[in-house]
């Protein structure tokens, strides 16, 4: 699919309202097979806002809970269990670059599981951490990071600063396929101008792009006949996704919008 336009991404935004997503979490979805990450979903399990890098500051004794990872309710088979694999070592900004590996680990932990860390150079292969299951299809989790010195939180000065964290998300069983490479960058004690610095760096050098379709309100991927009846249904229910030309309202001005998209292809 091709980019959208910013009022399509706007209009898409808006309609994630009811995806149940909570606040401040990963979303974390199925777009063509593929566990896909973001920052909003249609509700119905397909990420609509793809994003690959996340922001995140660590707490007292360099720890955080945050960002979680939030799907929409019957994504994946019930009881499916979900783990992190830690692809890379991890890395600290030094003013222009992640190419610094740091005496400093980050572990990753759930609950009274003692997680693993990160290594001292990139694995031969991606490094498997923390199953944990899903509810009613649904995976909601919260795993801690910390930041640590020789396996004590790292809280001293020399520690101060932000780190990039690459993992990826796999099932232990079902057919899709386990994420592309996921970055979160942590700020222990650094300022806030350095995160956001390190922050549009990352997105640069790895961040994956938004795509997404305004046409497909069905959300599943692909333009179809199916896509008609789903604009209907959101036209009569007065839905977001039904202001295919994103001018906030809802009109029959919209179908002809709708048929312009859907014929432009995505």
């Amino acid at each position: 699919m091709k980019k959208a336009s910013a009022t399509a991404a706007a209009i898409l935004a808006t309609t994630s309202v009811h995806a149940q997503i909570h606040e401040g979490d990963i979303a974390v979805g199925l777009n063509d097979g593929v566990i896909t990450t973001g920052t909003a979903s249609n509700g119905t399990g397909v990420i609509t806002e793809q994003q690959c890098v996340f922001g995140a500051e660590f707490g007292s004794q360099a720890r955080t809970t945050d960002p979680g990872f939030d799907t929409d309710l019957g994504v994946f088979t019930p009881d499916t269990d979900i783990a992190y694999f830690i692809r890379k070592a991890l890395r600290k900004w030094d003013g222009s670059n992640f190419d610094t590996i740091p005496p400093e680990k980050i572990r990753i932990s759930f609950g009274p599981v003692f997680g693993i860390s990160t290594p001292d150079t990139d694995p031969a292969q991606p490094l498997e951490g923390v199953y944990t299951g899903t509810s009613g299809g649904e995976w909601h989790v919260h795993y801690a990071f910390r930041l640590e010195l020789n396996g004590s939180p790292a809280t001293g000065v020399s520690s101060d600063g932000v780190y990039l964290l690459e993992f990826e998300l796999r099932e232990l069983t079902g057919s899709h396929q386990h994420s592309e490479p996921i970055w979160l960058v942590f700020s222990e004690g650094a300022d806030q101008q350095t995160l956001e610095d390190a922050i549009a760096y990352a997105n640069a050098e790895f961040g994956c792009g938004i795509d997404v379709c305004v046409a497909d309100v069905n959300g599943d991927g692909q333009l179809s006949p199916a896509d008609f009846t789903a604009w209907i249904a959101a036209f009569n229910t007065n839905d977001p996704s039904a202001d295919q030309n994103g001018d906030g309202q809802i009109t029959p001005a919209d179908f002809t919008a709708w048929i312009a998209n859907y014929n432009a292809g995505c």
